[in-house]
């Protein structure tokens, strides 16, 4: 005898009406954007430049325009950039004016969050000969990143509470990071007990005893609360608390970090990233290939995410998701909740500057000569064709459609679990279990801007459908089907 399915669910519609396929906080909804450049949010101790000394910490703030939501979620976007400033670091990319931040923040804005993009301090020894050196002084400027970024977040909480400029909803936030940024955002979610800096991969071993690069004496507590030699405490009364993190590459210092109960994580990685890895491996300096620490990546921090109790088990797997990146997503993550790995073509033909390499950062793009000019001004020579070049055997068919096709990708399948891990309407809950079998059971596109397919696997059959609003409303029903697809159409 077939088996019946019936399908209860509620979908991450709002109405059956003529707009009634767009979804605030999953969809764009919102034609145009506002930012507001260079907002002061901190001030703090930066060794940038060799010796201690107060600099402002900045952010752009993108908001939908003409929007009268008084609660709006917020994501904090971290750069990437190796920890040093752009072009300095032999990059195109390293600011918060970044091709794919701009991109990326924008996007979020235009879907109905308030999004920001966050500069930080930066400044290590890259160059140095010393391996203790290379990597006290990377661990620092994490850690000087991760202060720095509680610090914006606090900024928010105590704008809450006193002038409401930006009308953020501080009970639901979101820190994410690309590239070197992803260092600081999983670090953000995790790190936060002393033992976890007292790893003896963290230690100095030049040292008699070998002692923790990180000095929290000096350089301050995990929130940057506190008054030291290299710390200034902003907005130190309010909490640094957020509901979930994601990154795009970067890399995690230890997955032991990982505790029950810490906010859920988001992972999108390319599985042959040179120099973060997408397992667990050595971070390297991307100009020297010089080794700093091992770290890892979003593979093993997914996989110890999806094993450990913490909310990825109690957000994410009792959700429905049954869009396209998803179930890209799943074909190639082992069964990792929360894991995007991208699969990007392998290395062509050798570049005049020499062999191509495994692609880490397929989403971003840059202004191929506006660089090359930056870069003979930053450094008094001509070899900015040259460190062009060199950026391309990474990226060789940079541009901004390509980026904006990962892109696409990476808001596809991040959105759907930010709206979960932020409890926002859209949030699918994973009922269809009545009857039958819900693994047979796929609804796509979601979100949905023309159509909504239903379709069985096997001997079942779908009976009957109910869609239900967010609040709970019955807005459709279709009964005595017995079919194995079933289409509904975006009404005219």
């Amino acid at each position: 005898m077939r088996k019946i399915l019936l399908f209860i669910g509620i979908f991450c519609l709002s109405a059956i009406a003529k707009d009634s396929f767009s979804q605030r906080y999953l969809t764009e909804v919102f034609t145009a954007v506002t930012v507001t450049s260079d907002v002061i949010y901190g001030n703090n101790i930066s060794v940038l430049t060799g010796s201690p000394a107060p600099t402002d910490l900045k952010m752009d703030v993108y908001q939908p325009t003409g929007d009268v939501v008084t609660e709006r979620p917020l994501i904090i976007l971290l750069h990437t950039g190796s920890f040093l400033p752009r072009v300095l670091n032999g990059q195109p990319t390293g600011a918060k004016n970044d091709s794919a931040v701009i991109e990326m923040c924008t996007r979020f804005a235009k879907k109905g969050y308030v999004a920001v993009a966050a500069d930080y301090r930066m400044g290590w020894n890259a160059l140095s000969t010393d391996v203790d050196v290379r990597t006290g002084t990377l661990l620092n400027a994490v850690y000087r990143a991760i202060q720095d970024t509680k610090n914006c977040v606090r900024y928010f909480k105590n704008d809450k509470a006193t002038a409401n400029t930006y009308k953020v909803d501080t009970t639901r936030i979101a820190i994410g990071g690309i590239g070197s940024g992803g260092y600081i955002s999983l670090a953000y979610a995790s790190l936060n007990q002393v033992s976890e800096i007292q790893l003896a991969k963290f230690l100095d071993n030049s040292k008699t005893p070998p002692v923790p690069y990180i000095n929290q004496v000096l350089s301050g507590n995990f929130d940057g609360t506190d008054n030291t030699t290299l710390n200034k405490a902003n907005y130190p009364t309010h909490n640094s608390a957020i509901n979930m993190a994601f990154n795009i590459g970067g890399a995690m210092g230890d997955t032991s970090w990982i505790q029950a109960g810490e906010v859920p994580i988001v992972s999108l990685h390319c599985t042959k990233d040179p120099f973060a890895p997408y397992a667990t491996g050595a971070v390297i300096v991307p100009t020297t290939g010089a080794f700093v620490v091992e770290a890892s990546g979003s593979y093993d921090v997914s996989r110890t995410v999806n094993k450990a109790a913490i909310n990825n088990n109690l957000i994410f797997k009792k959700s429905l998701f049954n869009d396209v990146y998803t179930t890209r997503a799943n074909k190639l993550n082992n069964g990792y909740e929360g894991l995007f790995p991208f699969v990007t073509p392998a290395p062509g033909a050798a570049l005049p500057c020499g062999p191509q390499t495994e692609q880490g950062f397929p989403w971003d793009w840059w202004d191929e000569a506006a660089f090359i000019t930056q870069y003979n001004a930053a450094t008094s020579t001509t070899n900015g064709a040259g460190a062009n070049c060199k950026q391309k055997t990474g990226n060789p068919d940079q541009s901004p459609a390509k980026a904006r096709k990962y892109i696409d990708s990476i808001q596809g399948y991040l959105c759907p679990r930010m709206v979960c891990a932020l409890n926002l309407p859209g949030c699918t809950p994973n009922s269809i279990n009545e009857y039958g079998d819900p693994s047979k059971l796929s609804v796509y596109p979601n979100p949905s801007t023309t159509e909504l397919n239903f379709s069985v696997e096997g001997s079942n059959t779908i009976k009957n459908i109910r869609l239900y609003s967010i609040t709970g409303s019955l807005l459709l029903t279709v009964t005595e089907l017995n079919t194995a697809t079933y289409k509904i159409n975006r009404p005219s």
